[in-house]
């Protein structure tokens, strides 16, 4: 399964539980986020590490509504650098990435059961680091 512009992590997957749907839509955003494309600078994987290590912080702290709602500016802050910084590129993977990982923290929000859609969320963006450091190799 390959990624499209609009694809999103479905709602039932990170409120319910994570499954092959989630599995393969981590496959198909990590190995985009990874491909070198000519008008699009790739997600590095700085910039992947850097905003994983908060998650992961954020896990061993276990859910606290206040620091999970601030990684959503944490990542537009990311995507500004890589904006300013980048120059020739008419696209940056960076905001995909941003996409879609802001609307995963909202729909955490929105459950009855954070904290469990907090570990699902977990889950599905440890799926797509492996799928991005994997496609990366390639």
């Amino acid at each position: 399964m390959s990624w499209k512009k609009n694809d999103r992590i479905p709602k039932e997957e990170i409120q319910n539980k994570v499954t092959d749907i989630t599995v393969q839509f981590a496959k198909g955003f990590g190995d985009y986020l990874a491909e070198r494309e000519d008008n699009a600078e790739p997600l590095s994987t700085s910039q992947l590490r850097k905003f994983f290590g908060e998650v992961k912080r954020q896990q061993m702290l276990g859910y606290k509504e206040t620091e999970f709602v601030m990684l959503k500016p944490k990542l537009a802050y990311a995507v500004g650098r890589a904006k300013q910084n980048g120059g020739k590129f008419k696209a940056y993977k960076i905001e995909d990435f941003y996409d879609v990982l802001a609307d995963a923290i909202d729909k955490v929000q929105s459950c009855v059961d954070r904290q469990k859609a907090f570990k699902n969320f977990i889950t599905v963006f440890e799926a797509i680091v492996a799928y991005h450091k994997a496609a990366e190799k390639k």
